[in-house]
């Protein structure tokens, strides 16, 4: 099992990095459809996030040219030109996977074991970081681990989410075809009461 190299995922990632963006995207715009007024806690959301970027994930790579999946109980993984194998997570302040420890995280997240589908590829997450409103992400990163700690983490880079943009000023009223009335200046006015 080769321990990731930072340049060597970036080259084998390169090609679908706006394919993972555009995953990501479309997860969150699903969790947003179906989330209503919104969750009462924290990791139901994250939960519910997960799972629309997962699906998301496996509907734009399953069978596709370059990309292998790989469908588990809890997760799914995701072998890029047969070198990185990747899994999705919500990002914490650092720009790593928040894990709950189970036996399965702490052998993925061990560079040095060996995952037994594709035993010479190089294992990451790619982590996005929640917005304030936990509506959206902020960023997405590239993240390599050794147990708790973090070998290297890069940004991927690619475009912006979604912003709503408002008008800088106010659109001009269309003209309705009606005359309008004109109002009576005050010389105007004066000029009729001293003609009475």
């Amino acid at each position: 099992m080769p321990m990731p190299v930072e340049p060597l995922v970036r080259t084998a990632l390169a090609p679908f990095d706006k394919r993972v963006r555009r995953v990501v995207d479309i997860g969150f715009k699903a969790y947003l459809s179906r989330r209503g007024a919104g969750n009462l806690y924290k990791r139901t959301d994250a939960a519910e996030i997960f799972d629309c970027v997962v699906q998301a994930a496996i509907v734009e790579f399953d069978d596709k040219p370059g990309v292998k999946v790989f469908k588990g109980k809890a997760t799914a993984r995701f072998l890029f030109a047969n070198t990185v194998l990747v899994r999705f997570k919500k990002a914490d302040r650092s720009g790593a996977g928040q894990n709950v420890r189970t036996g399965a995280n702490d052998r993925f997240l061990n560079p040095t074991l060996a995952f037994p589908d594709a035993p010479e590829a190089m294992k990451v997450e790619i982590c996005w970081k929640l917005n304030a409103m936990r509506t959206g992400y902020d960023s997405l990163h590239v993240t390599s681990r050794n147990g708790a700690g973090v070998l290297w983490s890069y940004e991927l880079l690619g475009g912006v989410q979604e912003t709503i943009r408002f008008p800088s000023k106010p659109a001009p009223m269309p003209a309705t075809g009606r005359r309008r009335a004109k109002l009576k200046s005050e010389d105007a006015k004066k000029k009729s009461r001293d003609a009475s």
